[in-house]
This record gives C-alpha cells, structure tokens and sequence, in this order.
C-alpha cells in the first residue's frame, strides 16, 4: 500500500472542497427555492387576513384564559395599554422570557399583560403556566385562529397595543430588558 503523503493531502483537499460545493449548492437552492415556498406558505395560512402594521388598530379577538373567563382585547381599549405574547410550552425561547414577563405584570399594574397560548390543550398551558409561576391570564387559542389573525409563524411574538388599541410595536423574538425600556414608552408605560 503506498502511504504518500502528498496524495492523502490533495484527497483530504478534494473532499473539503466536495463538501463546501455541495453545501454552497444546498444553500443557493434554498435560498432560491425556500424563500418563495416560505412565503406562499404564510400566506396560506394567513387566509385574506391583511398584515399587521404598526400604527393601525390592533385586531380585535375574544378567547377564554384557563380559568373560564373570557377576555376581549377590545376591553382594555381606553383603560390600558397591552402586551399580548404569543407562546407554547415546548418553545425555548418562550420559557426563557417568561420570568421578564411575571417581572412586567407584577411592577406595571397599569399595564394588561396577557399570554396567548397557540394550539395546546388547556391541561398543557394550565401545566406551563404553573411550572412558570405565570399569574397574569393565559388565554387559550386551541384551533390556532387568533395566531393567523395575528399572522403568527414565529414565536414567541410580542404586541404592544396603546391605550386606545393602536399597535405601537411588534417583537418576533424573546423580549430582554433593553427591548422593553425602549418599546413601552411608546405605550405610555414608563420603563
């Protein structure tokens, strides 16, 4: 068996390069073809609900937390301002934040903070929110309507609405400190 070293050098080259042609390949067909199916995807599930902007009212929605109470958005539109989040109890990222949001409740009481749970069963969300110790309402969405009405594919998803239920800022991402001092007083809640 001849052990050249240069051979084994140019082989181990060849297969690096192989690797990264493919990948680069792999990448440049996603980046092509992904992105449009992405996008029709979205707006499929969206079903003719026209996208949120920022500055318009936020829409209006009406579910029932864990306890049996039915909560409308439109119920604190001239008595305080909103932080709707969008999150499941298997997402990381929403765990993660939900201690910063029990924080938020309990030092804004001048603020309603509500956690829409998307598509679990109310025993999963009733389990999430005592494992994370949540004492502001869960409210249950179990057939996933109000996230497409809130055009949710990404979570967790945060909506600060304004006293007169205007949407002042969106946050597809877990909410940090620093993102709340700059974002609430757009809302009229001093950080």
């Amino acid at each position: 068996m001849n052990n050249n070293p240069n051979k084994q050098i140019i082989i181990g080259i060849a297969v690096i390069v192989g690797i990264c042609l493919i990948c680069c390949v792999t990448v440049g067909v996603v980046a092509v073809v992904g992105a449009p199916l992405l996008t029709e995807w979205a707006e499929s599930q969206s079903q003719g609900v026209p996208p949120l902007q920022v500055g318009a009212s936020a829409p209006d929605f009406e579910l029932e937390t864990l306890e049996g109470e039915t909560i409308r958005l439109s119920q604190f539109r001239g008595q305080k301002p909103v932080l709707v989040i969008f999150s499941t109890s298997w997402c990381p990222a929403c765990r993660a934040e939900a201690p910063l949001v029990q924080k938020v409740h309990e030092e804004h009481p001048e603020l309603a903070v509500l956690l829409v749970d998307l598509e679990e069963t109310a025993s999963v969300a009733q389990g999430f929110a005592d494992e994370m110790g949540m004492t502001y309402p869960v409210l249950l969405d179990g057939n996933g309507r109000v996230g497409r009405l809130y055009h949710i594919y990404a979570i967790p998803a945060s909506f600060f609405i304004d006293v007169d239920g205007i949407l002042r800022a969106m946050l597809v991402s877990e909410l940090t400190p620093d993102y709340l001092t700059r974002t609430f007083p757009l809302i009229g809640v001093t950080p």
